[in-house]
């Protein structure tokens, strides 16, 4: 099989095939589209990030981002999504990489990002792969969604902080044991599935979780690293 690469998406014609990949990934009933051509044309112009991962000139992956300037100038990473069927590829953590390296170019001093502290998947990839540092819980972040995804649900987001430094990523092992005077936040295997067939087992996970992280970061916890078994492991050293 041929190496996935990871480009810029410089032309109207390269960025329509990556906001192809977020509609494909995050369906609107309906149709439509979360960010339109020109409107996407304007920011790519005006030096956003945007980069799709490419296998055998087929674009399979893609990823968004802007400059924040909240705690200083930074790259917030907005969107990142992989088709379903290359999800095995370590695609995401490409495109995470070129993130990296794109922000690091730019002396940027970190990245930010929010993702779904239900989902194992990403969980595991932004605390083991990357290393990132977890800055703070935002229950339901963005308000409703239109999207088929996550229509139905609240939209609680971790917010992810990646720093840039000389020594680059710094990936954490999976936690096969929990350190004394350490709590765990346990989450399902698959949240994407129980949304699908019970909403209100979804909601019960959501707000459990949200009171867990709620009530631990206002005690003085921290997100230290991640367990399969336990889920988020958290302590106050």
């Amino acid at each position: 099989m041929s190496a996935v690469s990871i480009r810029e998406l410089e032309s109207i014609a390269e960025q329509a095939e990556g906001i192809e990949v977020f509609d494909t990934t995050w369906p609107i009933a309906g149709g439509g589209t979360e960010i339109t051509s020109n409107f996407m044309q304007a920011l790519v112009h005006n030096g956003c990030y945007f980069a799709g991962a490419y296998l055998d000139d087929k674009i399979i992956g893609a990823a968004f981002g802007f400059i924040g300037i909240n705690g200083g100038p930074h790259l917030h990473s907005h969107m990142a999504a992989v088709l379903p069927e290359y999800r095995d590829l370590s695609v995401g953590t490409k495109l995470k990489l070129h993130q990296y390296e794109w922000a690091k170019n730019k002396n940027l001093p970190f990245i930010t990002w929010t993702f779904d502290p239900l989902v194992k998947r990403n969980a595991r990839l932004n605390l083991l792969k990357l290393g990132v540092e977890v800055a703070s819980y935002h229950p339901n972040f963005y308000g409703a969604m239109i999207d088929d995804l996550n229509a139905g649900d609240e939209s609680d987001r971790l917010m992810a902080k990646w720093l840039i430094t000389d020594k680059g990523p710094q990936p954490r092992e999976e936690m096969s044991t929990i350190p004394d005077g350490a709590i765990t936040i346990a989450i399902p295997d698959d949240i994407v599935e129980i949304r699908m067939r019970d909403v209100q087992e979804t909601f019960a996970y959501r707000f459990e979780v949200r009171e867990k992280f709620q009530r631990a970061f206002s005690s003085g916890y921290s997100v230290i690293g991640f367990s399969n078994t336990h889920g988020y492991v958290l302590d106050k050293k």
